[in-house]
């Protein structure tokens, strides 16, 4: 038990200590530290799911084991950028304000869809539809830059906190992933028949985003190195089939398109 507590107590340090941490080497890198929200087929409780399944095939080879965690999307990031908890947080973009690390490769593309209630009468013209309504989605996501704005923003703090200011006319339209409220809809035991959604046409890459250190700056390495092996393998295909979920970046196609040439 001393042993196992003192492993983990290492493993910690590593990561959130890791500027302090002089001369350390890949040998000294046992575990890395992930958190996300439940997305089912992505990042099931249960430690299944695509994203878990591409994690342990970049890092495992490697004798690094992927230690998955389970959090609400706010308090997730919150452990990975100030307390340094976890190494990763999978789903960020590129355009977060948070101060993380990416690797060259996003991990998918999300859509967003928009949702607002049927009695509202709205007529969708696109995002044109935002303008003079309040407009709900998750704080961070930063879907329209500021100076774009002809609307009301208010950023919740989880899909199901949107979901019930939508239903208590506190916003008029909320923006969010298609997983993300379909679960808030399941656990308050709402259908769709009160609802309409909209497709946003665009999806945005989403990323595996690390905390700041050279921990991380190893950990990304070694993404960057695996991710085209695993393309060249057939194995990353081979997940994203295996599930059915997810879809593959553009920057990822193209680099598989060039593998297959060769």
């Amino acid at each position: 038990m001393r042993a196992w507590c003192f492993c983990v107590l290492l493993g910690l340090a590593l990561n959130a200590g890791a500027d302090s941490v002089a001369g350390f080497t890949a040998s000294h890198i046992k575990m890395v530290n992930v958190v996300a929200p439940e997305w089912p087929e992505f990042t099931n409780k249960d430690g299944t799911g695509l994203y878990w399944d591409i994690l342990r095939a970049v890092y495992e080879p490697a004798g690094i084991r992927v230690k998955p965690a389970t959090v609400p999307w706010n308090r997730a990031l919150k452990m990975v950028t100030e307390y340094r908890v976890y190494n990763a947080i999978i789903g960020e973009t590129r355009n977060s304000s948070e101060p993380l690390l990416y690797p060259r490769y996003a991990i998918d593309v999300e859509y967003l869809s928009v949702v607002y209630p049927l009695k509202a009468r709205i007529t969708w013209k696109g995002f044109d539809t935002l303008k003079d309504k309040t407009v709900g989605w998750m704080k961070g996501y930063d879907v329209i830059p500021g100076k774009q704005r002809n609307f009301k923003l208010r950023e919740f703090r989880s899909s199901a906190e949107g979901l019930q200011w939508l239903q208590q006319g506190k916003i008029d339209m909320m923006v969010d992933e298609w997983d993300a409220i379909q679960l808030a809809l399941e656990e308050a035991g709402v259908g769709m028949d009160y609802f309409e959604v909209q497709d946003v046409p665009y999806g945005r890459d989403v990323y595996v985003a690390f905390a700041e250190g050279p921990v991380s700056e190893y950990l990304i390495s070694e993404y960057n190195r695996r991710i085209p092996e695993l393309i060249a393998s057939g194995e990353l295909q081979a997940l994203y089939d295996k599930w059915q979920a997810g879809e593959m970046p553009a920057q990822v196609k193209a680099l598989m398109k060039t593998a297959s040439a060769q």
